[in-house]
């Protein structure tokens, strides 16, 4: 279950990065709302569709090669749907993000921007390149990243006289 973990580790992390800004210029919070809207409305769920799928396989990979397919039907529906649920309740926090990092005339120009036709073929190609990312690059990394990750972290913490978690 490490990539289980693993995906775990990513969804905290970035509920963690994405937490509300102090203050944030109302104006802008409000742009951003509409940028959010527009931008990711309709494609968030594909993204989410096309980020489960490229994670997954290596998920399945540790499941018990016994289970029958309802039974891996059923969990991947599961994967599915908590997955759905918790980047749903991080992108609450998207608008606050947005104001954080752009003033309202940037939202504005931002905004303006994705309602062009260049603007939106990249909506609509952002979730495909993101699935090609994520299934070409990315995944292809996790296990030989966590493995030097834990290579490393239990050679630094045996030269200081500890053991590593199992």
């Amino acid at each position: 279950m490490k990539a289980t973990r693993t995906a775990a580790l990513w969804l905290i992390a970035m509920v963690i990065a994405c937490s509300p800004a102090a203050g944030a210029d109302q104006a802008a919070h409000d742009v951003a709302q509409e940028l959010v809207n527009l931008t990711l409305g309709g494609t968030a769920n594909d993204m989410i569709a096309k980020m489960t799928s490229a994670m997954w396989p290596s998920i399945q990979a540790t499941l018990p090669k016994t289970l029958d397919e309802v039974t891996v039907a059923e969990l991947r529906g599961e994967f599915d749907r908590v997955v759905k649920k918790y980047v749903g309740e991080a992108m609450k926090v998207a608008p606050d993000i947005y104001a954080r990092h752009f003033s309202a005339d940037e939202l504005r120009g931002l905004l303006a921007f994705y309602q062009t036709p260049l603007g939106a073929k990249a909506l609509a190609e952002m979730p495909k390149l993101m699935g090609d990312f994520s299934s070409s690059a990315l995944m292809p990394m996790m296990a030989p990243m966590m493995n030097e990750m834990k290579t490393n972290t239990d050679a630094i913490l045996r030269a200081h006289g500890q053991t590593s978690p199992k």
